[in-house]
């Protein structure tokens, strides 16, 4: 039978002790070992002084004793190796240790390594890591593509560092150059590569290591990794050079770039929602892509087209876990994609055999939705909006004087807070011998909101909050920490302060703790003990709002017990919510490499692993795929659906799109044939021609005067195209009018078995309308939501006049 070996301490061990390396600590641990898995060995020996494991530590409890030649080893071998290393055994089976150093000596018996403190992890790869990498190296090893690139669209938690770096080891790779627009993820790429057994051999560099040393270790043979953020790299010194730190980086022939959180930097607008405007390193950035794109909108920002800014490499790997503007907009073909998603994940987990023990996603969260109508309030401030939409923004904005910070509308937020408390005099809904729950007035979210993160629009209203749940009476007895300014710290220094003030008021005994954040933390952090999300900002696009909302989906586990089965989140505009949910589902649908995927499909799915819930007026409601499209629409009229078919977004007409249909010689002689396209031909050309221009001043760091001009002529051509193509959109429209059939999507339109109606109607034909879509100079995901918006516009509008004729 085999041996496990489990360690841990205990609050009646607390000895301060001290070594002459330097190491010290403020407990002694006990290694022992057992012949089964799980805690029942350290109960034994402590459950009498210790009810509950309370004043227990469990550092593991089931490291497997197996050598990698089969052969088992005891608690006596790991003892040996820890007293090898010059570690104190000070009585029975207990060590002046540090946890590290414990985990190092089983590590090294597990693997025949050398003893390290430092590297202590020896997890595998999973299967789909193991896809994602196989599908990868097959990809890159066939491309005779110049710099070919590869997309990862995997959800937070799939494991991006140790799969990448796994990876680099497949193809052979020595230099390997990470960039990110988010530096709060350094330690996860330092710490999977410093800390793994697999990575003995490499190296990694970063802003913190001396220029110097950097370039010594970049001369040598040792595979490295440098890890850099885009601010600093595109970034130049007052002479308009290139920073002199970073000539290296500039100056290396890559095997491979990593762009991280790639979603981030993917355009101006999400850029927006999700950095802290404290954060001063994404300030800059920011600034830098309006700079790049003053003048134009988003779908003109020409660095998309080279997001290395000229950097040289064989090979690109993005990763991100919501790249839908990029994959929307045609950047990668389907064999450049790997997904992996929520549904996936959940799906593994549910059908994990139960013959089979450790279950690798047990650890990772359920998620649940609950969304919340705010009844007349929100009518109201609907009445008072532009566009005639309630907006969260409005409803908690604030304004900063001096020191204090207050809403606009404090006695509405204070009406919020009665809400969430279940105190609004309203009628309520029984289900099952319940009252619909609201989240600080039911016992079923008592574990969900002890620690929470509430998401608001900017630093005022964070400030304006943090002071009205202090003196609130119930919320009062919470730890309220505001994340956000620089006092909270610049992006990975925010979260240690975080993590003190949660244990802080954990020890204190505080009801909990809520933290309140306009971005920082929102990416590449972990703070296990969030359970649940407040979205109370009007997030609009879908990659800033899952972002979010994932943020809590983080593994939460101590003393070997999970901690969080499930996590939530809690909105209070449901259109806009269940909207971008609709949205997420059509991306997911479009993704898919089952041609007969929709987005209804996938909804369904999607809520069987991620229930919705909607609260109205005190009554409960499971929403299904109907209901959500129902409540994701609802909001449309006659107007709103005219400004959607008018929309930008339809269309994307970058260089990338136009210089592809330029190759198309049979696509533009159809063209060239419609009146309004008689000079399509001309007009690409001075697209292509003008983004060549604007990226080569770019690269070169030329004054802006350089660009003025092209940047001028490239809106100007633009316009004059899309100008044209919302003409067949609008035909499209009419041609899905006068069909029976119910189209869903522009799948559906371009498969259309009326091939007369269709080129009677838009004056294209169907192959080329297909071609356009193909090229993506369609945007396909915006142009199924128009497509859906008018189906539910189609159907309220019959449905409507059937009732006023009965």
């Amino acid at each position: 039978m085999t041996n496990y070996i489990y360690a841990y301490t205990h609050r009646g061990n607390n000895f301060s002790w001290a070594r002459t390396d330097g190491q010290k600590g403020d407990f002694w641990i006990k290694v022992g070992q057992t012949k089964h898995i799980g805690l029942d060995r350290v109960k034994q020996q402590v459950i009498t002084a210790f009810p509950g494991l309370d004043g227990v530590t469990v550092l593991f409890h089931s490291e497997e004793a197996v050598r990698p030649d089969g052969s088992t080893f005891t608690d006596h071998d790991v003892h040996a190796a820890l007293k090898s290393a010059g570690i104190a055994h000070v009585k029975g089976e207990w060590f002046e240790a540090t946890p590290e150093e414990v985990r190092g000596a089983v590590v090294s018996l597990q693997t025949g390594n050398p003893y390290s403190a430092t590297r202590t992890q020896n997890f595998r790869l999973r299967l789909e890591q193991e896809s994602a990498i196989e599908k990868t190296a097959n990809y890159f090893s066939a491309s005779s593509k110049f710099e070919p690139k590869f997309l990862w669209n995997a959800k937070m938690r799939f494991g991006k560092t140790f799969t990448t770096y796994k990876l680099a080891e497949r193809m052979g790779w020595k230099r390997v150059l990470v960039l990110t627009y988010k530096p709060a993820v350094r330690s996860a790429w330092r710490d999977d590569l410093l800390n793994h057994v697999d990575f003995v051999d490499w190296r990694f560099i970063d802003a913190a290591v001396p220029q110097s040393e950097a370039q010594e270790t970049l001369a040598k043979s040792d595979p490295l990794i440098w890890f850099a953020s885009f601010q600093d790299v595109t970034g130049r010194d007052a002479s308009g050079n290139i920073k002199e730190k970073n000539q290296a980086i500039h100056e290396t022939r890559w095997d491979c770039i990593v762009i991280d959180e790639f979603h981030f930097g993917a355009s101006t607008a999400t850029a927006k929602e999700l950095y802290d405007p404290q954060d001063k390193d994404l300030a800059a950035y920011a600034k830098f892509l309006n700079k790049a794109s003053e003048s134009y909108d988003d779908s003109d920002l020409v660095i998309e087209d080279s997001p290395d800014f000229g950097l040289s490499t064989k090979f690109h790997l993005h990763l991100s876990g919501t790249p839908f503007k990029a994959i929307a907009n045609g950047d990668y073909s389907e064999d450049q994609i790997f997904n992996w998603t929520y549904i996936d994940e959940q799906r593994e987990k549910r059908n994990w055999p139960s013959s089979r023990e450790n279950n690798p996603y047990n650890s990772l969260p359920s998620m649940e939705m609950y969304t919340y109508a705010l009844g007349d309030l929100a009518r109201e401030i609907a009445d008072e909006t532009e566009h005639y939409g309630f907006d969260l923004n409005t409803f908690f904005k604030a304004k900063t004087d001096g020191d204090r910070s207050t809403f606009e509308r404090p006695d509405d937020v204070l009406g919020f807070l009665d809400l969430i408390l279940g105190k609004k005099d309203h009628k309520r809904r029984v289900e099952n011998g319940k009252s619909a729950p609201f989240p600080y007035g039911s016992d079923y979210f008592t574990s969900a909101v002890t620690n929470s993160i509430w998401f608001m629009q900017d630093i005022s209203a964070c400030e304006a909050m943090a002071s009205l749940l202090r003196e609130h009476p119930f919320f009062g007895k919470y730890t309220i920490y505001v994340a956000a300014g620089t006092k909270a710290g610049v992006g990975a220094s925010a979260l240690p302060p975080l993590k003190l003030a949660i244990n802080e008021g954990k020890r204190q005994g505080t009801s909990g703790s809520i933290t309140l954040s306009c971005g920082k933390l929102m990416t590449g952090v972990t703070v296990a003990p969030w359970t649940s999300i407040f979205m109370l900002q009007s997030l609009k696009a879908p990659e800033s709002y899952f972002q979010a909302a994932f943020r809590v989906q983080s593994p939460w586990v101590e003393n070997g017990v999970i901690k969080k089965e499930t996590c939530y989140v809690f909105d209070f505009d449901p259109n806009r919510a269940l909207g971008l949910l609709a949205l997420y589902g059509t991306e997911l649908a479009n993704n898919s490499p089952n041609q007969g995927t929709t987005q209804a499909s996938v909804l369904g799915e999607l809520i069987d692993y991620l229930p919705i819930f909607a609260v109205d007026s005190g009554e409960l409601q499971r929403l299904n795929t109907d209901s959500i499209l129902e409540w994701a629409h609802g909001g449309i009229n006659s107007n709103s659906l005219a400004r959607k078919w008018r929309s930008n977004d339809l269309y994307n007409l970058s260089g990338a799109t136009m210089g592809a249909m330029l190759q198309d010689a049979e696509l533009l002689a159809e063209l060239e044939q419609i009146e309004d396209f008689r000079d399509i031909k001309v007009l690409a050309e001075k697209i292509v021609s003008n983004t060549d221009k604007i990226r080569k001043a770019q690269r070169e760091s030329q004054p802006n005067a350089t660009m003025a001009k092209p940047k001028k002529d490239l809106v100007n051509k633009r316009k004059k195209i899309r100008d044209k193509l919302k003409k067949v959109s609008a035909k499209v429209l009419v041609f899905m009018y006068l069909t029976d059939f119910r189209e869903e999507r522009l799948r559906d339109v371009i498969e259309s078995f009326d091939t007369e109606l269709f080129v009677r109607s838009t004056g294209l034909s169907l192959s080329g309308f297909r071609k356009l879509n193909k090229l993506g100079v369609f945007n396909e995901a915006q142009m199924n939501d128009a497509i859906q918006k008018f189906r539910y516009f189609e159907m309220k509008s019959i449905k409507a006049l059937l009732e006023s004729a009965n």
